[in-house]
C-alpha cells in the first residue's frame, strides 16, 4: 500500500525593493546680473565745514575732559573732608566751661553730653546748648568749637534775688522770673525773703529786683497782699508800693524818703503815687 505525500512547496525568491525614479531637481535660475551704475565721485568739503566739523568734535571731547576732572575732583575733596572730619587731630580734647565757678563746671560737663575723643566737627553744638540750658540755674548757654580741639561753653546763670521756705521747710533761692534755681543751706544774708504764695511769686521776685543798691541791706521782706506789694526794711518800716506797677521809681522815691528822714523812725512810707510820698 503506498502512501501520500502532500507536495512540497519551493520557497519563493524574496522580493527585490522597489526603486524608486529620482526626484526631479529643477536648475536654479540665474539671476540677472547687476546693473553696473558708474561709481560717483566723492564731493570734495568745504573747508569751512570741515573746521567747524573738527571743532565741534574738539568741544565734545573737552566737554567729556571737564565731567571727567569735576567727577575725579569731587571725590578727592569728599575723601579729604572726610579725613581731616575723622582725623584724630580734630578730635575733642577739651571742654571748656565759663562763666560760672569751678563747683558747677563739672554740673555743666555732665550736662553738655560730650566725650572726649568724639570728632570736634560733627559735634551738635545747638542740641549740646539745648541739654546745658535745661539746668534749672542756667539761664542760657552758648558752645562754639574751637580748633584743633576745644569745645567751649558761655553759661550766663540766673542770679538769685530773694529766698523762700519751700513746702518741706528747705530754704530755696528765688531769680528774677520767680523760679527757684537751687537750695540754700540758710537765709542768704543781704537777700530778701518772699513771704507770698501762687502766682504772687513772680510779682514778689519782681519787685526784689528792683529794690535799689543803698535800701538793699536794709530789705529783710517782700509781701503781697490782694494784689498790693509791700517791702519791710530790718527796722519795721514799711514801703507800700499799691500795685506792683512802675515798681522802681517807687523804691526810688522811698529811699529818697528814709534819707530825708535822716534816721527818723517811721512806721511806713506809703510810695503809691511816687510824686506824692506820705509817711506815718
Amino acid at each position: 500500500m503506498t502512501t501520500y505525500a502532500p507536495p512540497r512547496r519551493t520557497p519563493r525568491a524574496p522580493h527585490a525593493p522597489r526603486s524608486r525614479p529620482p526626484k526631479r531637481t529643477r536648475p536654479p535660475r540665474p539671476r540677472p546680473a547687476a546693473k553696473s551704475r558708474p561709481h560717483a565721485r566723492p564731493v570734495p568739503m568745504d573747508p569751512r565745514s570741515r573746521e567747524r566739523r573738527v571743532a565741534v568734535t574738539r568741544e565734545a571731547g573737552r566737554r567729556r575732559l571737564r565731567r571727567l576732572l569735576w567727577v575725579l575732583g569731587a571725590i578727592g575733596t569728599a575723601a579729604l573732608g572726610t579725613g581731616l572730619v575723622l582725623s584724630p587731630a580734630l578730635d575733642v580734647n577739651q571742654i571748656e566751661v565759663r562763666g560760672v565757678d569751678s563747683a558747677y563746671r563739672a554740673e555743666v560737663r555732665a550736662a553738655a553730653a560730650v566725650a572726649r575723643g568724639e570728632a570736634l566737627l560733627l559735634v551738635d553744638t545747638g542740641a549740646v546748648t539745648r541739654r546745658v540750658e535745661q539746668l534749672i540755674w542756667v539761664d542760657e548757654a552758648n558752645v562754639v568749637r574751637r580748633l584743633p580741639g576745644t569745645l567751649a561753653v558761655e553759661v550766663t546763670p540766673r542770679f538769685p534775688v530773694a529766698w523762700r521756705t519751700g513746702g518741706d521747710g528747705t530754704i530755696e533761692l528765688i531769680d528774677d522770673r520767680g523760679v527757684a534755681i537751687m537750695p540754700a543751706p540758710g537765709p542768704p544774708l543781704g537777700l530778701p525773703e518772699l513771704q507770698v504764695g501762687g502766682d504772687d511769686i513772680r510779682a514778689a521776685a519782681r519787685v526784689a529786683n528792683s529794690i535799689p543798691e543803698g535800701l538793699g541791706p536794709r530789705v529783710g521782706r517782700v509781701t503781697i497782699t490782694n494784689g498790693e506789694a509791700s517791702v519791710w526794711l530790718t527796722s519795721g518800716t514799711e514801703i507800700q508800693l499799691g500795685r506792683v506797677l512802675s515798681v522802681h521809681e517807687k523804691l526810688r522815691a522811698a529811699e529818697a524818703v528814709l534819707q530825708a528822714l535822716g534816721g527818723v523812725a517811721v512806721n511806713y512810707v506809703n510810695v503809691k503815687v511816687p510824686s506824692a510820698p506820705v509817711t506815718g
